[in-house]
């Protein structure tokens, strides 16, 4: 997944539109298109990605799905919004 297609999926996931995701935002999205997803691993990646506490992710934070060790775990599953 590329820089671009990461924030194509962004794009998709953020439901309100405000910039950021929420850990809802992200499960309500792979959800609602089926796409299966291991909730436990999402939420231990989503936790660590907030770099702020927040509890949403910016387009910066987000970023960090395209870098190991979330790269190889989520980027394909995150792929799977875009098809």
């Amino acid at each position: 997944m590329n820089a671009t297609q990461l924030d194509q999926a962004f794009a998709v996931i953020d439901a309100d539109k405000n910039g950021f995701v929420t850990l809802a935002e992200i499960t309500s999205a792979l959800e609602g298109r089926g796409i299966p997803h291991d909730a436990g691993s999402m939420d231990t990646a989503f936790r660590k990605l907030d770099r702020d506490g927040d509890g949403r992710l910016s387009q910066a934070e987000f970023s960090g799905f395209q870098e190991e060790p979330f790269k190889s775990s989520f980027a394909p599953t995150l792929a799977k919004l875009l098809a």
